[in-house]
């Protein structure tokens, strides 16, 4: 059996392969022959490298025609010739390649594996694409719903060094066993691609396969995938797969390459077993450069084609998403997967989209991704209701277009209830949820249509639920159900540890205070997000600044669209003494059908005026707000089941 040594983060740049008195270099795919470098062709050196990934094994002919002419109809003389060239060039006849009669071939000596550090092919620059004013793709971290991004671009006028990478698995250290399904789906993680090639305005690419495999992947049933908010920013490079599988808790990991291939690109994609050190599956795709829209559709068939089978999936729902038509529209829609989600980069995502919306109508997750964006601007960019009514025209228009979608339910769920909607809300929770039990978002949807409506511990049980369908995922909404329930610690589980976020920062400041414990929230400091000044705020009192400067910024402590908001900035206002201002935003909170109750009679931010006049009439209305809530909910509940 081959062994290599487990490589760090600075040493892998790709593996060199030696047995007998040979070596190959998988990314130069460069053979030499004791020392000296042997001219061959393509196909014999895939061959060789693929009985390199299984070394000691036996290869039948079936895997090696499908790895190494994925798609093509070809004989097995293809696999004769080009195995009689490799002999040829190896120099001992058939001692090192051995013939398998009527199975097919493997290596018979021994073989080891080495890590090359002067790989040309890897020195790739960590310029930006060139045509986006925007961070890397690696530091991209997708906050979108986990399986909403497909991959693909038209890849024109780009001079990439037409060197020929096959079978190139980026972090596979000591994983290479023999290839056999795993019978029972669970947990998996999808990690980004590794870019081999020398350009590095091909790095968009590392997120929009893994999304594209995502989505894909997202439609079968009882197969959890941690979404690609867990892993693009912290994975985005290279490492020992069992480090990753044991820290996101899978015993699954999807991974790959990709290379510009003179006018081919080649995409070769891994199903990793990290728990068994072994390859469930890999295949690779080669398509024209220039046609990226073939590249998604032979993605999304793998994916559920042999991919799945390896992974011991048989059950998906039905797919009726209709697939992009125009290349140019493909781009923009691909060029904005690769932004962040800051205000800067997103409002460049949303201008992108925009256009790409004009050229390709009919495109639904086009219009999907852009509901998020002008969900996000409206939020937490200072778009306001503006951006959130087109954001709700998008995913309209995304529903109109794949009816089946539950991601643009989903969305739309989530704008009623920011609204007061919440019986219409909480229905459509409840349909996902019929519709996909297994699926942890629809839980967690759920759990935030209770929130507002004041069910906190139906909340919470539904945040535990998603827990438990996929762990080690972070539900930055639940930290606010299990603060409102005043078990702190619970919703600290919830915060970002590294507090990555602008709204990691809030929510860890609101639970540290409430805590008492002043000083680690003085330390995160406001949260730079538009329109949140009520943190400034906040943290003054939080170091008993003077009350004249507390007042001062009391008055720039701003309402907001969304109800919960409100709640917070009620919250913020009492702490600091300024009673009447705090009665007032939370009756506009309760007014927003944000019930509030009963979460106001135990959160501490409150302690100081609920003996003040006019709290127990806002209360009053906070519990006719959740009693209404219940009712109707229950109501509307026995309809929908009376008419099945």
């Amino acid at each position: 059996m081959s062994t290599a040594p487990k490589p760090t983060h600075d040493e892998f740049r790709g593996r060199v392969w030696h047995f007998g008195k040979c070596s190959f270099d998988e990314v130069r795919y460069e053979l030499r022959v004791r020392d000296n470098v042997v001219e061959l062709e393509a196909k014999p050196l895939e061959v060789l490298h693929q009985l390199l990934l299984r070394a000691g094994d036996v290869v039948r002919k079936e895997d090696l025609l499908d790895s190494v002419w994925p798609g093509v109809l070809v004989v097995d003389a293809s696999l004769a010739n080009a195995v009689s060239k490799l002999r040829k060039v190896l120099g001992e006849d058939d001692a090192i390649i051995k013939t398998v009669s009527k199975v097919g071939y493997r290596l018979s000596v021994p073989v080891r594996s080495g890590f090359s550090k002067q790989s040309a092919l890897l020195a790739m620059s960590d310029a930006q694409a060139p045509f986006v004013a925007a961070p890397r793709p690696d530091e991209v971290a997708s906050k979108s719903r986990g399986s909403g991004i497909i991959l693909g671009r038209r890849f024109i006028g780009w001079t990439i060094a037409a060197v020929l990478v096959a079978g190139l698995t980026v972090g596979l250290t000591a994983l290479r066993r023999a290839y056999k399904p795993n019978p029972l789906p669970g947990p998996i993680a999808i990690l980004p691609f590794e870019n081999v090639s020398s350009t590095a305005s091909l790095d968009y690419l590392r997120s929009a396969l893994a999304d594209q495999i995502a989505m894909t992947l997202s439609a079968a049933r009882s197969l959890p995938i941690r979404p690609s908010v867990a892993t693009s920013s912290k994975y985005s490079k290279p490492l020992d797969l069992r480090t990753a599988g044991r820290e996101l808790n899978v015993n699954r990991v999807i991974t790959g390459h990709y290379v510009l291939a003179g006018e081919q690109l080649q995409t070769t994609i891994e199903a990793v077993d990290v728990e068994e050190n072994r390859v469930l599956w890999h295949d690779t795709v080669n398509v024209p450069a220039s046609d990226l829209l073939a590249l998604q559709a032979k993605v999304a068939a793998m994916s559920r084609g042999k991919l799945a089978t390896a992974l011991g999936i048989t059950d998906f729902v039905a797919d009726s998403t209709p697939p992009p038509a125009n290349k140019e529209a493909y781009e923009l829609y691909l060029r904005s997967v690769a932004l962040d989600w800051d205000p800067i980069p997103n409002r460049q995502g949303i201008a992108l989209l925009r256009r790409s919306v004009l050229l390709d109508p009919s495109y639904a997750p086009a219009w999907g991704v852009l509901s998020l964006r002008y969900y996000r601007d409206a939020r937490f960019g200072g778009g306001g209701p503006a951006m959130l009514q087109l954001s709700d025209a998008a995913a309209e228009r995304e529903l109109a277009l794949d009816p089946d979608s539950p991601n643009a339910v989903s969305e739309l769920a989530l704008h009623r209830a920011e609204r007061g909607e919440l019986v219409k809300a909480h229905q459509q929770a409840l349909e996902l949820l019929r519709r996909r039990p297994d699926d942890a978002n629809n839980h967690h949807l759920l759990s935030y249509v209770l929130r507002y409506g004041g069910s906190l511990e139906e909340a919470g049980r539904e945040c535990d639920t998603v827990v438990l369908l996929a762990t080690r995922i972070i539900w930055g909404s639940c930290s606010i159900t299990f603060m409102e329930l005043g078990n702190y610690r619970r919703a600290k589980d919830f915060i970002r540890k590294d507090l990555s976020s602008e709204w990691s920062k809030a929510h860890a400041v609101e639970v540290l205070l409430r805590e008492g414990n002043n000083q680690e929230a003085i330390k995160i400091g406001p949260p730079q997000i538009p329109h949140w000044d009520s943190y400034k705020m906040l943290l003054a009192c939080a170091r008993h600044e003077p009350e004249s400067q507390i007042k001062s910024l009391a008055a720039g402590v701003e309402t907001d669209d969304d109800p919960e908001v409100n709640y917070l900035f009620a919250g913020h206002l009492a702490y600091c003494g300024q009673t009447n201002d705090s009665l007032r935003l939370l009756e506009r909170a309760i007014d927003g059908n944000y019930c509030s109750y009963p979460a106001m009679d135990s959160d501490p931010f409150f302690a100081k005026i609920r003996t003040a006049p006019g709290f127990a009439k806002v209360r009053a209305a906070g519990i006719v707000c959740h009693e209404n809530f219940v009712a109707n909910r229950e109501q509307a509940h026995r309809m929908v089941v009376s008419q099945r």
